[in-house]
């Protein structure tokens, strides 16, 4: 018999032996298993048949945590570790934090590491801070992204001047760089802003931060906005200084500054928003990106004065510009703009037109039912003209066909306007309308009107199967949380589902851009809470 087997049937036996005469949900029932085990493997598997056992509970705590400090081996460790992750016991940090190795760098110490930092983090208890921040000297990067997350788990004001530093650190990996952004928006400490602010910016090889840094200023809040507002008005001259010397170009800094604005009520920003819609440098498409990313923030910010200088854009020739000019006045609302739209729905390529001919539909009613039925009958003219100067593929009369359609599309919802007007049951009603332009326009509408009763209503919709109807209901909701305690409150109780929809969306393309904002709604409406 081999030496091998003869051990297996000893631990066997002895196991046997030991669980004769105990209980096996007893914490000294498992204690007698490890005691009867010799090899560092064999109490891994112990302890990972204790964890599936679905027996670990409290009780367990304190000879887990003797056990910690008795074993030797870093895989034996780092096993009882997790089950004391699991427990989550406030017990269990003192004999974590003392297990630690930060001056061993071999690769099962660093695991052992990694497993007690993301215990530290499990257990959630302030206490662990010193601990987790001596770890961010390991020269593990693993081990450091760990202690990391768990700080920001943590809320670890105390880290935050060594985060800052690995948030913009060249000699760290990006993952960690990335990691402490992310920890940084989590601990919301106004001292991170001015890194924020770079890491925005900050570009490693192929790797870029803006979106995690976005969202970690906006997570801070209140400091942020008004750290960004004065990026925005040329204020921020160490930012300006550090965006020179990083060969960050203006427009960058004042695109993503002002796309960072979007989901704040940060009404200070209007004036230098709308001075950015007449940004001009030598790179056309330079400014037009910084032109754009004002107009969607005045869009959302439902700017009176922006929706005046948004007009007078409208015959904008390229078309993706006045598609974001026009889908600000949307957002804005109101038929003051109907005029303007109408001139731009009857000038320029057809690219362009569709977009103003789609935002009368989401602005008028049923007084501009007859030029909705006057661009229908000037279409094919105007096909023909631009098939004429640009060129189509398909016959004239089958590409006027086709943009008839479109039109048609958005008749919906100016007939839906005629019938609701400003009654909100009747574009609660509408909320599940088979074309996704009148879904769209309900859920607008009910986020203007600023009712909290809408949220319930608007919240089933989250869910919509199309990214542009998602886009319109999380705005709708957004308005309606800064606007009103009330509507926060309502939607505070959804908030597990509304997370476990982040977690299933992840990684989905076509819902990328809706998922970060529906983890914004849900830090805004987690701020409210804490405010209330």
């Amino acid at each position: 018999m081999g030496r091998t087997l003869r051990r297996a049937l000893a631990l066997t036996l002895g196991l046997l032996v030991a669980g004769c005469s105990k209980d096996p949900s007893t914490p000294g029932y498992w204690e007698d298993q490890l005691d009867a085990a010799q090899r560092p493997s064999e109490k891994v598997r112990v302890l990972d048949t204790l964890r599936s056992s679905k027996r670990l509970d409290k009780r367990f705590a304190p000879m887990l945590n003797a056990r910690l400090a008795s074993e030797k081996s870093p895989e034996t460790r780092a096993v009882i570790a997790r089950a004391l992750g699991e427990l989550r016991d406030p017990s269990s940090v003192d004999p974590l934090a003392a297990a630690l190795d930060v001056n061993t760098a071999d690769g099962a110490t660093s695991r052992m590491n990694a497993a007690i930092a993301q215990a530290l983090g499990d257990i959630r208890d302030p206490r662990a801070i010193p601990a987790l921040i001596s770890l961010l000297r390991s020269r593990d990067d693993y081990v450091r992204q760990d202690a990391i997350g768990a700080l920001g788990e943590l809320r670890a004001q105390a880290a935050v001047p060594t985060l800052v530093e690995l948030a913009l650190d060249d000699k760290s990996p990006p993952a960690v760089n990335r990691r402490a952004i992310i920890a940084l928006g989590e601990i919301g400490d106004p001292r991170a802003v001015p890194a924020l602010l770079k890491a925005m910016f900050k570009q490693r090889g192929n790797t870029v931060f803006a979106q995690e840094a976005s969202y970690s200023l906006f997570q801070i809040g209140k400091p942020a906005a008004e750290a960004l507002t004065a990026v925005l008005e040329g204020r921020d001259r160490e930012l300006s200084g550090w965006a020179r010397s990083n060969d960050v170009v203006d427009a960058v800094v004042l695109v993503r500054a002002a796309e960072s604005l979007g989901d704040f009520r940060a009404g200070g920003a209007e004036p230098a928003l709308v001075k950015q819609l007449n940004y001009r440098t030598a790179a056309p498409e330079q400014t037009l990106y910084a032109r754009m990313a004002a107009a969607s923030t005045l869009g959302k910010m439902r700017s009176t004065e922006g929706r005046r200088a948004l007009e007078a854009m409208l015959e904008e020739s390229e078309p993706l510009a006045r598609a974001e000019y026009a889908r600000a006045l949307v957002l804005i609302g109101g038929r003051d703009s109907v005029p303007a739209l109408l001139k731009s729905a009857g000038h320029g390529p057809w690219e362009a037109r569709q977009y103003a001919i789609g935002a009368l539909g989401m602005l008028g009613d049923d007084r501009d039912q007859p030029s909705m039925d006057r661009i229908a009958a000037d279409e094919p003219k105007l096909t023909a003209a631009d098939c004429k100067r640009y060129g189509c593929n398909l016959p004239v009369e089958e590409v006027a066909a086709n943009r008839l359609k479109t039109v048609k599309v958005f008749q919906s919802p100016l007939k839906a306007a005629a019938q609701c007007k400003v009654q909100a049951d009747c574009w609660t009603s509408k909320l599940g309308d088979a074309e996704g332009p009148v879904r769209q326009r309900a859920a607008l509408e009910l986020g203007r009107l600023g009712k909290a009763s809408a949220v319930g209503p608007l919240a089933e919709h989250l869910s919509d199967k199309e990214p542009e109807t998602r886009a319109a209901v999380l705005q709708a909701l957004m308005w309606l949380v800064q606007g009103d305690a009330a509507a926060a409150r309502q939607l505070r109780p959804m908030l597990p589902k509304l997370e476990q929809q982040v977690a299933s969306d992840r990684g989905r393309q076509d819902y990328a851009a809706t998922n970060e904002e529906l983890r914004r709604l849900i830090t805004e409406v987690r701020r409210r809470g804490e405010q209330a």
